[in-house]
């Protein structure tokens, strides 16, 4: 069965629960350099080349949608920020990081976003 590549509902399940972004997406290490740059991959927002196939155009589309999103109570995920996804599990006692991504910058970002925006982040120490 063929992909339909008007259905949209990917990209409205890839949106649910955004709780944050960072705007621009561009993660820097301390000497200055860039680690991440989520808008080098801008050109996804124009029309896909005919050496791309479209199964593949829409995937990377989709992996552009980054930010904190809020799973469920507890549960946050940072997506698009490195090739990973970051989860954080609220407990009790603290918070369970899930895959701290790639880099370390890229981690801290992430971290800092949850820290940042989510409404029970624990204070950090």
């Amino acid at each position: 069965m063929p992909l339909d590549f008007d259905d949209r509902t990917d990209f409205d399940n890839a949106g649910r629960g955004l709780v944050d972004k960072l705007d621009p997406c561009r993660i820097t290490a301390a000497d200055g350099h860039v680690v991440w740059d989520l808008d080098a991959y801008a050109y996804l927002d124009g029309d896909r080349p005919d050496t791309v196939h479209p199964s593949l155009w829409r995937q990377a589309q989709l992996c552009r949608i980054h930010g904190l999103f809020e799973v469920t109570a507890g549960i946050y995920q940072v997506r698009g920020l490195d090739l990973s996804n970051m989860t954080l599990v609220e407990g009790d006692t603290g918070v369970i990081v899930i895959d701290p991504l790639i880099s370390a910058e890229t981690a801290a970002a992430a971290l800092a976003l949850y820290r940042a925006t989510a409404a029970t982040a624990p204070s950090p120490g």
